[in-house]
């Protein structure tokens, strides 16, 4: 009951963001409503960005209750790690700027896997904005492709502040936060990494994860080239 009532109530949730985000983009269209201000246009763009952040935070529950339950679908299909590497390197260029993060990506020649290519994004994604959230300013990401035979390699270093070493066996639970006053100061839910897991563990890999604190933080997952 208490799965279904969850369940229910972040569906009802979402329901209105949607309307909500849509008159945000009719707002901001001159040709529909005319020139605003910059003050009008400010106070659009935090309606904006705080209801897209509220979607996600609702798309993370109800992906976590779908993992816990069994519940997730997976759509396989074929991705090349190049063009999906230049894909992820386009779309995560603009959130490095604000702390001039230097973020490469390098792979292994012909790499090819079968597998569900929007929950891979997810992964990387949770992933690379946790190092982005976690590093100095002027920091470095380094996110990489492998093959490993059968299966290939995935890596995502940072050289952040690090988790202590007592703090990481529980990195991959729900709403576990390495430092309560620190969750604070960076937001979260404590989901992103139960979810990484979840999806890893659905598509038939496997996740861990090596800290030195103040010097280095890498997360490594493995994913098997072809699903059966």
């Amino acid at each position: 009951m208490k799965e279904e009532f969850s369940s229910m109530v972040t569906h009802e949730l979402k329901t209105p963001l949607t309307p909500i985000l849509g008159w945000c983009q009719t707002l901001k269209n001159p040709k529909i409503m005319g020139e605003l201000t910059d003050k009008q246009k400010s106070a659009i763009e935090k309606i904006q960005t705080n209801a897209e952040r509220l979607k996600q935070l609702i798309g993370d529950i109800l992906d976590a209750e779908k993992l816990e339950l069994e519940k997730m679908k997976f759509d396989y299909v074929d991705v090349d790690i190049k063009e999906f590497f230049a894909y992820l390197e386009s779309n995560l260029r603009d959130a490095m700027k604000p702390k001039n993060i230097k973020c490469t990506f390098s792979h292994d020649d012909n790499l090819f896997l079968k597998t569900d290519r929007n929950r891979l994004e997810q992964i990387f994604n949770n992933l690379i904005f946790n190092s982005i959230d976690f590093v100095n300013p002027d920091g470095k990401i380094v996110v990489t492709a492998t093959d490993a035979e059968n299966m290939i390699t995935f890596s995502v270093t940072d050289n952040g502040i690090g988790i202590p070493q007592d703090k990481i066996g529980g990195l991959f639970k729900k709403f576990y936060q390495v430092d309560t006053s620190m969750s604070r100061e960076h937001g979260g839910t404590g989901l992103g990494l139960a979810i990484v897991k979840g999806i890893v563990d659905g598509i038939g890999g496997e996740i861990n994860v090596k800290s030195t604190e103040n010097v280095e933080t890498k997360f490594t997952f493995t994913l098997p080239k072809n699903h059966i």
